[in-house]
């Protein structure tokens, strides 16, 4: 209400809650039995972008799905790590036949076999 005693109009009350932000918190759990089925916590924060950016919120300024120049940093960066992971994988998966191909002579041979049917016999 403002001073004069008329009711705030629906832009004031708007215009209050995206400078000061409102918060709206709600748990939904669903039971039959009394065995929980379904439990949601909701957190719903409404407040303009500068005020959330003053709260330390402001993922979508990083967020590619709503800024252009991220976006383009994405698609520029994650063809390069995609890249620089499939190498490290094809790498690791390369130094790991080597090591089960070194695993698989150790076990055939004869030394390897003389142990193991000495450990069978214990």
């Amino acid at each position: 209400m403002s001073g004069r005693g008329q009711p705030d109009s629906l832009a004031d009350v708007l215009e209050r809650v995206l400078d000061k932000g409102i918060v709206i918190v709600g748990d939904i759990v669903v039971n039959v039995l009394d065995i929980e089925l379904l439990s949601l916590k909701l957190r719903l924060f409404v407040a303009s972008a500068q005020t959330a950016q003053e709260m330390g919120m402001d993922w979508w300024t990083r967020d590619p799905f709503f800024t252009s120049q991220g976006r383009e940093s994405e698609l520029d960066s994650s063809g390069e790590q995609r890249r620089g992971e499939r190498a490290r994988l094809e790498a690791e998966n390369h130094d790991l036949r080597k090591r089960l191909e070194a695993l698989e002579r150790l076990v055939a041979s004869p030394e390897a076999r003389a142990v193991a049917d000495k450990q069978g016999d214990a």
